[in-house]
């Protein structure tokens, strides 16, 4: 598999899945089960991950679309990678966030009360720039549907 499809399948869990997470969160607020935290803090650290995928993947994928689409909206494509770099650096903080929460849990500690919050606020906020981010990309392949 080659980087632009790669790009192309990874960028749509962190779309799909972060909004998720955040219900899952929100609604987990008030529960202190150390299982179920576990679990948010390992999908939050997982999420991360695939939204590196898609980051790395990106310029490749850029070059790809350079070859292939006619008339290359220059344009659109920097402003997707500017959206895209300012999403997975959020998804860093999101993943930091989770791996202070698994250390914590991990090490038999109580991790900071503040840290669902944090982690809350940070996907809220990262679930609004990837659904935008999601736009501009759709619009560099699909120009047609906008």
């Amino acid at each position: 598999m080659n980087s632009p499809y790669l790009h192309i399948i990874s960028v749509h869990l962190p779309v799909i899945l972060t909004p998720v997470l955040v219900l899952w969160i929100y609604s987990n607020l008030k529960n202190h089960a150390e299982k179920t935290w576990k679990r948010i803090f390992g999908v939050s650290l997982l999420l991360t991950l695939i939204t590196s995928i898609s980051y790395f993947t990106g310029p490749a994928t850029a070059d790809h679309i350079k070859n292939v689409v006619q008339n290359y909206p220059q344009h659109l494509v920097e402003n997707h990678a500017l959206w895209g770099r300012i999403a997975f650096i959020l998804q860093v903080f999101s993943g930091l966030v989770s791996i202070m929460g698994l250390s914590s849990l991990y090490q038999d500690e109580k991790p900071s009360p503040k840290l669902p919050l944090i982690l809350l606020i940070i996907n809220l906020i990262s679930v609004l720039i990837l659904i935008y981010t999601a736009h501009l990309g759709g619009m560099i392949r699909r120009p047609e549907l906008f």
